[in-house]
């Protein structure tokens, strides 16, 4: 393969990766009938965040600013645990086909990714789950050259932690 085709392909690749906006979607959650009363002291153990650390700083300050004490030595725990759900596609098909035409016209048609996680506020005491709050976070992403201007307000790490605040705030509102 000669040059010219290997500098398309990194051009191509560079404009697709550098242009990208998202629009979430609303927080939902399930259990959420349940709190524990008047407990503010928790040993606070994050999982799922090893890629996340600013993240985790943002919900740790959060929590906090919620009136939740760390306390290390608490018989009660509080574990948060993020995990990745693997995106449904409604059209998986036009999904690839839509990211291939993307990439191939160096991002003039813009592609769709869908993100989602779980954020789970899990209240455990000498090893027994009291009760867990589950919320679905997600965002639907668009890249190419067509959403530069949408990037400024939409970028998808911004939007991110948007919504880690929004649950944080939903869980520990009385």
């Amino acid at each position: 393969m000669n040059s010219k085709w290997i500098n398309f392909f990194i051009y191509g690749i560079l404009l697709f990766s550098l242009h990208c906006a998202a629009f979430p979607d609303p927080v939902t959650s399930k259990y959420r009938n349940l709190k524990l009363t008047n407990e503010k002291k928790f040993k606070i153990l994050f999982t799922g965040f090893y890629r996340y650390e600013q993240e985790k700083d943002i919900i740790l300050e959060n929590i906090k600013k919620q009136g939740i004490v760390e306390d290390p030595s608490s018989p009660l725990v509080l574990e948060i645990i993020l995990q990745k759900k693997d995106p449904k596609y409604q059209f998986p098909l036009l999904h690839k086909i839509q990211f291939l035409l993307t990439f191939f016209t160096g991002g003039i048609f813009p592609s769709h990714i869908r993100s989602e996680q779980s954020l789970t506020f899990r209240y455990s005491k000498s090893d027994s789950i009291l009760f867990e709050n589950e919320y679905s976070v997600g965002m639907d992403q668009w890249r190419g050259i067509p959403v530069i201007l949408l990037m400024i307000t939409h970028w998808p790490n911004r939007i991110y932690k948007e919504q880690l605040v929004e649950t944080t705030k939903l869980e520990f509102v009385e």
